[in-house]
């Protein structure tokens, strides 16, 4: 299959389908600017209606101060403060602990989030009615639907008890007349009755509602969640934070739809948290107080045992204080004894919580095993004295270390007693919530931003979508650049064709404006060439009367639409210098392409030139072409091949000098059939020898077969393609079957191109057009 590459728009940089420059955007855009404001204004108004019915939400928060805790619990002054356990806990810690089930927990049943109630409402409808109601004051109901909720209802429940199955059901519950209600089951059966502020019991459900607020007949969704969904569900709703990170200030932060409600359950979990700070530090001074009490006997003893071993040595020996080397080695002796003292006790209490194979306690007995060799050492180093000095000094060294020891105990006992009494669990609440003023969700001035946006960006997808995927090819150049096919000529969407439409008003019930009256002479329709082409002539008539045409170039020859078609015209001349014949297929591959637009206005164009043209539809399953001369179907190609009647007779004289036309004829049962008949080509050479150009309108070429039976036998075929119409793959159908069928496609009109921002060049024909005409009225 032969093709000639002559493109009929400027060079562009070959681009597959889908991959637009920019400037092509822009226009794409630009020509469907009505559509994305259309579409923003859509998801404007969806904004406008999300703010209008969707739940406020009010968010309060609570500031809490974490104190550091204290690192030796036992309060005995030690050197190396390493050998106690890591301070703990951190704020990021206590952030875990404020998110417990200990905390939570106790809120949750307090203020009975394991039971949802939601109102059983119509959707949208029901929450539009909802914003405008008042809260306590059941609405009206609308449209008579009485069972529905229309707002201002109310429910408090007090407790509720279901068996596990029934856990996370979907009960029902019916408000009564005088504050009865019914509690059914998913399958509508009745669980319980009862009233309100009375506990209901039966079937193992117990359930106390403490207020109901709504219209007998309205009807509530009621969930009992089981702990640990109703533990999840609240936890989405709690927030907690570190304020400024590692300061030990935490936020806790509540979201609910009631603004007084948010601040109370903030405040509640502020409250909870404290309490059970206050419970685990009163564990840790209890459990350490009844360590010192049980050693404080043992501390006693050994007290009284070195006080009378030292009065007892000193009254033997008749020794009442000691000299100044012995105060020397008494007085540095006492602080390594105490010391070692104290890394003792710390080392028996540490025993009670860790194994004496753990860090904390290998450390304390290496500092031990220090203390004890310095202690040694610095014993030797006075040797020299004598015994019974040394003895009495070690006496009172000893009963000095128990008696700071156990003086520090009794004191840490009481100190622990008083703390146990009144402590803050190491926490305290900075500032409390208080009942916030505004709403956190919705914002106006997030979500009509967002929906500006939003609609924005949805237009211009849903434009690019729809010229790539939800519509046909609109790009002429697609054709040239991926089929090879030349675009003789792209065609405006035409206005004054549309109005000689039959299906419009103003074809037939006034007068079309004569702003396009053509110059070339007319015939009356209707009569019949005898003999065939007797070239014989009639004067001319008025178009705009009752037996006129409907052809746009006869009509409007200076519409924008004909002088494109003219460009076709030309190109098409160039391509009949190298066909075999002078006959020219205009096919298309769907219904409404154009293809009769077409090939009827090139007839007229052609007859503008002084060729000798015949117009012949071969549609003989649904042609029209008749209707543009206001004639009859019947008696034409399809009788003519079914040999009822003489070719001669089937031609007609047409209302346009120059052309004259074939109409399809009666509907036949086998179209195809009959075009396969050698008389098709006979017929089509008789009339390729009489005139000097034959145009066959075709059904459409994917739809059936007869286009591609009549394809060898033209010189030339036209593609003709409508804007958005077409998809790739038809119109690569197309040209394939032409291919096979050994057509030859001398190039392609894009017809129906819509009027857009970029498409006003096309209007400059127009503009010269009336210049012209202004000119030739002067003379």
């Amino acid at each position: 299959m032969d093709y000639y590459h002559q493109n009929s728009l400027p060079h562009a940089a070959v681009t597959e389908r889908g991959q637009l420059t920019a400037r092509e955007m822009l226009n794409l855009m630009r020509d469907h600017v009505w559509e994305i404001a259309a579409t923003t204004a859509i998801f404007l108004m969806l904004a406008g209606l999300y703010l209008l019915i969707a739940p406020k939400i009010y968010s309060a928060d609570v500031l809490v101060r974490v104190d550091p805790p204290e690192q030796n619990a036992l309060g005995i002054a030690l050197q190396n403060q390493e050998t106690l356990p890591p301070p703990a806990p951190s704020p990021v810690t206590e952030m875990a602990v404020m998110r417990s089930r200990s905390v939570l927990g106790p809120v949750i049943e307090r203020y009975r989030f394991d039971v949802s109630v939601t109102p059983q409402a119509i959707p949208l409808l029901g929450d539009i009615a909802a914003r405008f109601a008042t809260p306590g004051k059941p609405a009206a109901p609308w449209l008579g639907l009485k069972s529905f909720a229309w707002g201002g209802e109310s429910v408090q429940v007090g407790a509720l008890k279901v068996p596990r199955d029934l856990e996370e059901e979907k009960l029902t519950l019916v408000a009564l007349e005088g504050g009865a209600y019914e509690l059914r089951a998913p399958s509508g059966d009745l669980l319980v009755e009862g009233r309100v502020g009375a506990v209901a019991n039966a079937n193992d459900v117990s359930v106390l509602i403490k207020q109901l607020v709504a219209r007998p007949g309205t009807r509530f969704t009621v969930i009992r969640w089981n702990a640990l969904d109703a533990l999840k569900r609240f936890d989405d709703l709690v927030k907690v934070t570190d304020k400024v990170k590692d300061s030990g200030l935490l936020e806790i932060e509540y979201s609910d739809k009631s603004a007084s409600k948010s601040a109370e359950v903030a405040n509640a979990l502020g409250r909870q948290y404290l309490a059970t700070a206050i419970a685990s530090r009163q564990a840790n001074d209890t459990q350490t107080l009844a360590f010192i009490n049980g050693e404080l006997p043992r501390l006693l003893a050994d007290l009284k045992k070195t006080e009378a071993a030292l009065k007892s040595f000193r009254s033997s020996s008749q020794s009442m204080q000691p000299g100044s080397e012995a105060q020397a080695y008494l007085q540095g002796g006492l602080d390594l004894d105490k010391q070692i003292a104290g890394l003792q006790l710390q080392r028996t209490q540490l025993l009670d919580r860790y194994q004496p194979g753990s860090r904390w306690v290998q450390s304390i007995d290496t500092q031990l095993e220090q203390l004890k060799a310095a202690k040694a050492q610095f014993d030797n180093r006075f040797g020299g004295m004598p015994a019974s000095e040394r003895e009495s000094v070690d006496l009172l060294r000893a009963q000095k270390v128990a008696e700071t020891i156990y003086l520090g105990m009794v004191q840490k006992a009481e100190q622990l007693q008083v703390r146990r009494a009144s402590t803050t669990g190491g926490a305290h609440i900075v500032d409390p919530a208080i009942v916030p003023y505004r709403p956190v969700k919705p914002k106006p001035g997030v979500v009509l931003p967002a929906g500006l946006a939003l609609g924005v960006v949805s237009g211009m997808l849903l434009v690019f979508m729809r010229r790539h995927v939800m519509i046909g090819v609109t790009d002429p150049q697609y054709v040239e650049r991926r089929l090879s096919v030349p675009v003789f000529g792209e065609i405006l969407f035409s206005q004054q064709q549309a109005l000689l439409n039959p299906n419009s008003s103003g074809a037939t019930r006034k007068p079309l404006p004569a702003g396009g009256r053509s110059s070339l002479p007319f015939q009356r329709g209707g009569a019949r060439l005898e003999p065939l082409l007797s070239g014989n002539r009639v004067d001319a008539a008025d178009p705009f009367s009752t037996g006129s045409n409907r052809i746009l170039a006869a009509r409007f020859p200076h519409d924008p639409s004909v002088e494109a078609l003219r460009a076709v015209r030309t190109a098409m001349a160039r391509e009949l210098v190298h066909t075999p014949n002078n006959v020219v297929m205009v096919i298309g591959p769907t219904p409404s392409a154009g293809k009769s637009f077409v090939a009827a206005n090139l007839a007229v164009l052609h007859a503008e030139i002084g060729a000798r043209v015949v117009l012949i539809d071969a549609d003989m399953r649904r042609g029209h072409l008749a209707s543009f001369f206001k004639q009859s179907n019947r008696e034409g190609l399809s009788e003519v091949l079914a040999e009822r009647m003489p070719l001669r007779n089937a031609v007609r004289r047409t209302c346009i000098d120059g052309v004259s036309f074939l109409a399809c004829g009666a509907r036949p049962e086998n179209p195809a059939a009959l075009l396969m008949k050698p008389h098709f080509k006979e017929v089509l050479q008789r009339l390729g020898n009489q005139f000097d150009l034959v145009i066959i309108d075709t059904p459409p070429f994917l739809a059936v077969t007869d286009a591609s039976i009549m394809a060898s036998e033209a010189g030339a075929s036209l593609l003709v393609l409508r804007s958005g119409m077409q998809s790739e793959e038809e119109i690569a159908d197309t040209v394939k079957k032409m291919d096979r069928s050994d057509g030859r496609i001398a190039g392609a009109v894009f017809n129906g191109i819509p009027l857009r921002p970029s498409t006003r060049n096309y209007g400059y024909p127009t503009n010269y057009a009336s210049d012209f005409g202004d000119v030739e009225t002067t003379k």
